[in-house]
């Protein structure tokens, strides 16, 4: 891990926090069904097979994960597909449901698959993201975080103007992930409460490409518990988003 020699006497605890993240980056085309995506159409062999929610209404489509694609993760699959639904209203689905979907196994024969999300005219004006894209990424071990209750126990002493700048120049979690640390634009909802949604599963933040952003300047996570995702259980995620 590169710190500046400022940094030195917290060389010890950032290194002894890093955890490994999928950092995202996104192209700006058309995609195949089964590729890693930023909306357009999930991998869908019929549209009866498209989630809705409660009051039987289709669910936007925000993302798709090829964990083929993905750098390996601990406790992740290494195989298969997610995709990531949430509720459509005015709100992004923010205090309702969201579905994400694990398919273990898929094809690749076009001819049997739909190439176009049967249901995108009745939310698509209401995305966070102007352009659909294909994803890509890049494994990097990453430091805790500012927000961390641990971060802030590690340097409650007083430190200079210059090793705060560098810490925080090195410990914002901004960017769209899979894995590592979470950034909350606002305030760190039940990550930190609570032990049982504690992984990072998706982070999406503001970004050109696509030019996505969820309300002024945010972001959107969905947190799931390492026993759920180690048994591929995906059915008690938690979605949140927020804004400055």
């Amino acid at each position: 891990m590169e710190l500046p020699d400022i940094l030195a006497d917290q060389r010890e605890f950032l290194e002894s926090s890093l955890q490994p993240s999928a950092e995202i980056t996104f192209e700006r085309r058309a995609t195949k069904p089964w590729e890693s995506k930023l909306g357009g159409c999930p991998y869908l062999e019929s549209a009866e097979d498209y989630p809705c929610d409660d009051e039987g209404r289709p669910m936007m489509f925000f993302a798709q994960l090829n964990m083929a694609e993905v750098p390996p993760l601990p406790d992740f699959p290494r195989q298969g597909l997610l995709q990531f639904y949430v509720t459509d209203n005015d709100m992004l689905g923010l205090d309702a449901p969201c579905v994400v979907r694990y398919i273990p196994d898929f094809h690749t024969d076009e001819s049997r698959l739909l190439t176009e999300n049967p249901f995108r005219e009745e939310f698509r004006e209401r995305e966070p993201f102007y352009h659909d894209g294909a994803m890509h990424f890049e494994l990097r071990q990453m430091p805790i975080t500012t927000e961390c209750g641990a971060f802030q126990d590690a340097f409650e002493e007083d430190l200079s103007a210059e090793q705060n700048d560098a810490l925080y120049d090195i410990c914002y979690a901004e960017g769209s992930r899979v894995g590592g640390y979470p950034l909350f634009v606002q305030s760190a909802p039940l990550y930190y409460e609570d032990g049982d949604c504690d992984v990072l599963l998706l982070q999406l933040d503001t970004d050109e490409v696509c030019g996505m952003m969820f309300g002024d300047a945010g972001n959107c996570n969905f947190f799931i518990s390492r026993e759920a995702l180690k048994n591929c259980d995906f059915s008690e995620v938690e979605y949140d988003w927020q804004c400055c």
